[in-house]
């Protein structure tokens, strides 16, 4: 296993909610969290691209929290995906 991928596997530990990833149409990734509206980030490696993802969930997560929003429950949303995925 590369070492590009045990760090990216580490990264993906830290990030609480499902997320999506996939190649930018411009080089690089992008990571994107759809139970937090807009929260995404982009970077040129998957490793880049998941550290940055980690930072914006956190902040996006102390915003809703600071602002009183609902934030969505961890284990609702990762049951909706195990369901979208047995479809």
């Amino acid at each position: 296993m590369s070492k590009e991928l045990l760090k990216s596997l580490k990264i993906m530990g830290k990030v609480n909610y499902p997320f999506v990833i996939y190649p930018a149409v411009e080089g690089g990734y992008v990571a994107e969290i759809p139970a937090l509206k807009g929260c995404l980030a982009q970077g040129e490696t998957l490793s880049e691209t998941l550290k940055e993802l980690e930072t914006v969930e956190s902040l996006w997560l102390e915003t809703a929290q600071q602002t009183g929003l609902e934030l969505p429950k961890v284990e609702v949303e990762i049951e909706r995906v195990k369901q979208k995925l047995a479809a």
